[in-house]
């Protein structure tokens, strides 16, 4: 194996050498106040015919760099609201290095006298390596948060709890601009549900990483980048928000270019109330005689949960250049979260062996609170050299969750009993508090001609202490529940190095690398442990290699193919090793286990893109190789359901994926996307053997339509097919989503109105089973909604470039100096 990889990374190296290419470099300018231009575009075209052969963007200090070949090119400068320029240039190959020197590009007044016109980003940007949902384009999530975005991402799920999933695996990797962030907390779900929808200016989703990225996240990542801009002056946006279930909030953000400074800063508000619930029907038997079950109790149980959710996201923040080439940036992020739910569980039960039933209602006021702040600090530094820097960062936040809870429990003889037979009162308490530092310092080195060379790497520490308890009152004093009392102390460093080498041969281009990450994890428990001891503490070191293969192959500019290969870590969360217990529902409680080991998958894939003028298609086919893979297992002890996580086995997954969006008229912009697999698991629950497998499918299509020059109307459909799982079955869903949007104000402001499961169709749900039970749920988080929303842009223009298929700048939309780069 060692040999191939040094064979592979010679080939690479060596090929190159064959291709003579000449440096043709310039720089552009702003005529009319004499700055350097970013994200001008520029194109180089063979002379006389004007057939396309290459293309660039230029960088924060305007520079551009291209490789060609000898001959006869014209070079073509562009950019939005400014007159298209070009030049003439002839390569005899006498030189290694052309340059064209400055260029300037003037206003163009006819295109700034259209105040009438506002252009925007496509919805979606493929590329082979990942896809970008630009989220402004979407007017389907004006008013959502981020959980709400996510919903809307190819290839991405969200259950009714918050929990995300790609192409079916949880084992997602969440980052926020590039990074691990507190943004995200300590509960995934809590956190993005008080993050803005129009905080976010786009989402990547990478499926097989390369090196560059922690190895963490068996599924892949989701970078979600937040809006800050780099043009000059002043610009920004004000939103007001309301609906129903009652819902409000505001957000403000601002940027100022000046000279060396940009400055930036945002500030969001948000007050929203959900109502949900489920049903929950139960059967427990003691043995099969003649064919016949005896069942010894019966339960329907049904859940009303109402829900209000407050939070206030403040980001500032600042980029200096030292010079054109030397970037020093800072920023704090400051979050709070206040949370109260208030959910009653009502409990049917029949005892068909007895010929009794009793009736039992539960109810609990729930309150938490959760702030959070966080400090960056980033060096970029670009070179003369085109593709050569140096990038560094140091990150520090911290977040705290204090909760508590007030339950009532009371036991009727039947439903229509006025009068509780006896009343039980407990109360809980949860207290956390996580840090985490993390460094990281990344260098590319290009050499020969079109080869490059990147190191890099990381170190996090992350600590997290938690303390819960649960009282009871008996005859008026309160008394601990030693079973659900403990401390909980999880430690975990990670340090990482990395290092790849790509080239570029012709048609072909491709990439290798290896990251070696070393994990240190230490657990600390003190109290009751569920699995019968009074603590558990130890620590957990390992070491492993993290490959990746990257091949590319263009038949042109319009069709290209991707092969690749990476291998990936999900190590256990705190949540899935602390022995935390949810305890609104007794009857069904939700443990930890601090036994977990990771889970390590081999991702394959095989991607095609195709692009038209209008229109872009995509298809990858993938196998995933998982093994011990992270499965929740459900038993029953008097009377009491534990759910748990358990490492149960292996799985293989087989699946296809398809990603399409055209303009398929001037009115109407079509797109949509669908997940085929197959996963076969085999894996051991108490001595058993299961070996099976089940179908997945999932898919969602986006219909907008602009109604003349009036408005817009978008249309949504998600669907999710049903599925098995190892001890149970998923039932499947479905849901639609319509939005209507319309510019006013001269195309500086925007009134949108959405209405979100416009059927009232949404619900998640399914069937488990075990040894002496069955159960069967279903569940809604949110019902049917209806949001208005306002957005007011101050000196914003989105700039439109067009190129086969969609809008130039993946890496680069919405000036964001961060594009998904992660150690």
């Amino acid at each position: 194996m060692k040999k191939n990889l040094l064979f592979i990374l010679a080939l690479l190296c060596l090929t190159q050498i064959s291709f003579a290419a000449i440096t043709v470099k310039g720089r552009v300018f702003d005529k009319a106040t004499g700055h350097p231009m970013e994200y001008a575009t520029v194109r180089a075209c063979t002379l006389p015919d004007k057939t396309f052969v290459s293309g660039c963007i230029t960088d924060p200090s305007g520079h551009f760099s291209m490789e060609l070949e000898k001959g006869r090119y014209e070079l073509e400068i562009q950019f939005m609201g400014f007159i298209t320029s070009y030049k003439t240039v002839n390569l005899d190959g006498t030189k290694g290095v052309v340059d064209v020197g400055k260029i300037n590009l003037s206003p163009d007044s006819r295109l700034l006298e259209e105040v009438n016109v506002v252009a925007e980003k496509s919805t979606y940007e493929m590329t082979l390596d990942k896809h970008v949902f630009n989220v402004g384009k979407d007017v389907g999530n004006t008013a959502g948060n981020a959980i709400e975005v996510l919903e809307n991402i190819p290839a991405v799920s969200v259950d009714v709890e918050g929990n995300v999933s790609l192409r079916g695996d949880d084992g997602v990797r969440i980052l926020i601009d590039g990074k691990e962030s507190g943004l995200s907390g300590m509960s995934t779900q809590d956190a993005l549900r008080t993050l803005q929808g129009d905080m976010i200016e786009r989402v990547e989703v990478i499926t097989n990483p390369s090196v560059r990225y922690d190895a963490e996240g068996s599924a892949g990542i989701i970078n979600i980048i937040l809006k800050k801009d780099k043009r000059q002056g002043f610009n920004g946006a004000v939103n007001l928000r309301t609906g129903y279930p009652w819902m409000y909030g505001a957000s403000l953000s601002g940027n100022y270019r000046l000279k060396r400074w940009n400055l930036f800063a945002s500030y969001g508000f948000n007050n929203r109330s959900n109502i949900g619930g489920g049903v929950n029907r139960t059967k427990r038997y003691s043995d099969v005689v003649d064919g016949d079950t005896l069942f010894t109790q019966l339960t329907d149980q049904t859940t009303e949960r109402r829900m209000n959710r407050m939070g206030h996201n403040v980001r500032v923040g600042a980029d200096y250049y030292i010079t054109d080439r030397d970037i020093v940036s800072a920023a704090f992020v400051y979050r709070y979260g206040k949370l109260a739910t208030h959910p009653v569980v009502r409990y049917s039960d029949v005892y068909p062996m007895w010929d009794s039933a009793s009736y039992d209602v539960r109810a609990e006021d729930y309150a938490e609170v959760d702030p959070m702040y966080e400090v960056t600090l980033d060096y970029d530094k670009t070179f003369e050299r085109k593709g050569r820097s140096l990038k560094a960062n140091v990150r520090f936040f911290t977040n705290t969750e204090n909760a508590g809870s007030d339950i009532t429990e009371s036991l009727y003889p039947n439903a229509d009993a006025q009068q509780a037979l006896w009343t039980m009162y407990q109360k809980t308490g949860n207290d956390q508090r996580m840090r985490n530092l993390q460094a990281s310092i990344d260098y590319v080195h290009p050499f020969l001609t079109k080869a490059q060379w990147e190191i890099g790497g990381k170190y996090t520490n992350r600590n997290i202490l938690s303390n819960d308890s649960v009282w009871q009152k008996n005859d008026g004093i309160w008394e601990p529940l030693d079973n659900y009392c403990y401390d909980y102390e999880y430690s975990e460093q990670v340090a990482a190095l990395y290092t790849s080498l790509g080239n570029e041969w012709g048609r072909w281009s491709g990439q290798v690398g290896l990251r070696a990450e070393m994990t240190d994890i230490l657990t600390n428990l003190k109290g009751y442990a569920h699995d019968g001891t009074d603590s558990i503490n130890g620590g957990k070191p390992y070491f492993d290699f993290f490959p990746s293969a990257h091949i590319n192959y263009s038949v042109n500019e319009f069709n290209q193919f991707q092969v690749s290969y990476t291998r990936r870590i999900r190590r256990p969360g705190f949540w899935q090793m602390s022995p935390f217990r949810s305890f609104n529902d007794n009857r069904n409680i939700r443990l930890g286990n601090p036994s977990l080991t990771p889970t390590y998958m081999d991702s394959y894939e095989l991607g095609y893109i195709h692009f038209w003028d209008n229109a872009s298609f995509n298809f990858t086919t993938y196998y995933r190789h998982g093994t011990n893979m992270i499965r929740n297992y459900t038993y029953e002890d008097d009377g009491v359901f534990y759910s748990m996580p358990i490492n149960f086995g292996k799985a293989d997954d087989f699946g296809v994926e398809a990603v399409a969006q055209g303009q398929m008229t001037k009115w109407w912009n079509l797109n949509g996307n669908v997940n085929f697999f197959r996963s076969q698991f085999n894996g051991t629950i108490n001595d058993k053997v299961y070996n099976d497998a089940t179908w997945m499918l999932f898919g969602r299509a986006v219909s907008k339509f602009k109604i003349s020059n009036w408005f817009d109307l978008q249309l949504t459909a998600h669907i999710m097919g049903p599925h098995k799982e190892p001890l149970g079955m998923r039932k499947g869903n479905w849901w639609v989503d319509l939005a209507v949007s319309k510019e006013i104000f001269h195309g500086n402001g925007t009134i949108t109105f959405n209405v979100r499961d416009l059927f009232n169709s949404r619900s998640w749900g399914g069937e488990s089973w075990g040894d002496g039970f069955w159960q069967y749920n279903t569940s809604t988080w949110n019902r049917r909604s209806f949001s208005l929303n306002f957005n007011y842009r101050i000196n914003q223009q989105n700039m439109k470039r067009n190129r086969p298929g969609g809008d130039e700048g993946g890496d680069d939309g919405g000036g964001e100096e961060q594009t998904g780069e992660d150690y």
